[in-house]
């Protein structure tokens, strides 16, 4: 009975293994959840939701968009790379929830990229110095000459407590010596705000939330820690063209899921991915924003974050910068 057991097992086991394959093969058969880890309209919601209907059409199933916010990006992120790898739960998030705050905050429950499937980048959004007008500085050497006869007289807001843009003031401090007072906000409008009325003089943030302010006079444009010049401000030279090529701080968005998604769903999705960010909604509508549509290969993405992760844990370190 033991051997007629075994024998009668071995066909089973093997239909089992031939099946999965097949299950990742016929993937999708149902809607996809889409997880954004922060409120909805805000940049994070704005590029899932122009990128939901091309996955859509793409996978033949809906991709529907979930927010889940919290934690600056951390609870949405969590939620989704502990779902089931089964490429039916992805989360489109802010490259910080992946090389800033595990080394900013002890209370990041995900490792990177250990607990994750690293799909591809798909937006990119530069980072700009502006200032108040009321500064009298319409460049960044103006800047740089005004702040060091004012050695801590000025102040720098950023769009958030050790998040991208203010770890970019950090690194702006470092790289130019300059003694100015970094003043975290609690977002990128009420930043906005103060500096448009003067409580704050210069900010760091992403140049979506900028550009209407930079276009209607109402914010000077300085700089973009970028390394090129962005087509919605052709004009706004480069930190690198200044004489600062390591003071970069581009912000991105990128597609991931679950540790262990089936190498077939992966690669699809990485396609799915490239493919959606060369449609002209997508295109068009980031572009719009001053954003740029972009996709990578899972082993450029891979790499992309390893050096970030890098170049923002010493940042962190070097500045204190902590949220707990």
């Amino acid at each position: 009975m033991e051997r007629r057991g075994l024998l009668l097992s071995t066909p089973a086991v093997a239909a089992m293994l031939a099946a999965a394959p097949a299950r990742a093969q016929a993937w999708p058969t149902r809607p996809i959840r889409l997880i954004v880890p922060f409120p909805p309209g805000g940049p994070n919601d704005i590029i899932a939701r122009l990128y939901a209907p091309q996955l859509t059409a793409l996978l033949g199933q809906s991709v529907v968009v979930e927010n889940r916010a919290g934690g600056g990006g951390v609870v949405g992120t969590d939620a989704a790379v502990r779902a089931d790898p089964d490429g039916y739960t992805l989360v489109i998030t802010n490259g910080g929830s992946l090389v800033i705050s595990p080394y900013v905050s002890a209370n990041v429950p995900y490792k990177v990229p250990d607990d994750m499937t690293l799909i591809s980048i798909v937006t990119r959004v530069p980072e700009a110095l502006v200032a108040s007008p009321a500064l009298g500085v319409r460049t960044l050497p103006e800047l740089l000459d005004l702040a060091r006869r004012r050695p801590g007289q000025l102040n720098i807001g950023t769009a958030g407590a050790a998040g991208l843009s203010h770890l970019t003031a950090e690194l702006f401090k470092a790289q130019t010596g300059l003694d100015v007072v970094v003043v975290p906000y609690r977002g990128a409008a009420p930043a906005v705000t103060d500096l448009v009325g003067g409580q704050i003089q210069l900010l760091f943030a992403d140049l979506p939330v900028l550009l209407p302010h930079i276009r209607g006079g109402t914010l000077t444009a300085l700089v973009m820690a970028s390394a090129r010049r962005s087509p919605a401000l052709p004009g706004l030279p480069t930190t690198g063209e200044l004489g600062f090529p390591e003071l970069l701080a581009d912000n991105w968005y990128c597609l991931i899921g679950p540790a262990g998604l089936p190498g077939p769903v992966a690669a699809r999705l990485n396609d799915a991915a490239r493919r959606a960010s060369e449609a002209p909604e997508v295109r068009n509508g980031l572009a719009a924003q001053g954003a740029e549509a972009s996709a990578t290969t899972p082993a450029e993405f891979a790499a992309f974050v390893a050096s970030e992760s890098g170049k923002w844990r010493h940042v962190a370190e070097t500045s204190g910068v902590r949220v707990d």
